[in-house]
């Protein structure tokens, strides 16, 4: 048995216990919320990666078109080139501000998941330090059962034997006293 239920109080192990238990719950409600946020934020990146991909084929598209006009056409007015330069520029901007938002997506799911990990670390401290007081609580039960038990004993054994004891001897022993 352990030491510390010898020195605890029953009913005191059991309310810290109860404390240890409420602490435990919320540890891995705040565990629950940290995971649906490192969710969310992953699936954010990848949406964001996703729209980087579409934006990159897109300029390029772009870019392989203005390159076939230029090919196929020997005279290209000073305004088309204008046109498709300022369409290629945009696009690219566009690719530009996609990278951004991907590279920022994805700081704030490494964010998200060092949260979720640390309240990870939280939580299995506090279903840790549960245990152990369910321990305590469940030793310092048995002592008190074990010390209940040897006092009921004590109990019927006074009840036993009559006055000083001397009539269960002689009943035992065969011979009066």
């Amino acid at each position: 048995m352990d030491v510390a239920a010898h020195r605890m109080n029953w009913v005191h192990a059991t309310s810290l216990r109860l404390l240890k238990d409420v602490r435990e719950r919320g540890a891995l409600g705040e565990l629950s919320k940290m995971e649906a946020t490192a969710r969310i934020a992953a699936e954010a990146a990848q949406h964001a990666s996703e729209e980087l991909a579409i934006a990159q084929r897109h300029c390029a598209r772009a870019e392989t078109e203005l390159c076939q006009r230029l090919g196929s056409l020997n005279n290209l007015s000073v305004t088309a080139l204008d046109h498709a330069q300022l369409r290629i520029e945009r696009l690219s901007a566009e690719v530009a501000i996609k990278h951004e938002i991907l590279d920022d997506a994805r700081s704030i799911q490494e964010e998200a998941e060092t949260a979720a990990s640390e309240a990870r670390t939280h939580w299995i401290s506090c279903l840790a330090a549960r245990h152990k007081w369910q321990q305590i609580e469940d030793d310092a039960r048995r002592a008190v059962d074990i010390q209940s038990q040897a006092a009921g004993e004590m109990e019927a054994e006074d009840e036993v034997l009559p006055g000083d004891g001397r009539g269960l001897l002689a009943q035992v022993s065969g011979n009066p006293i």
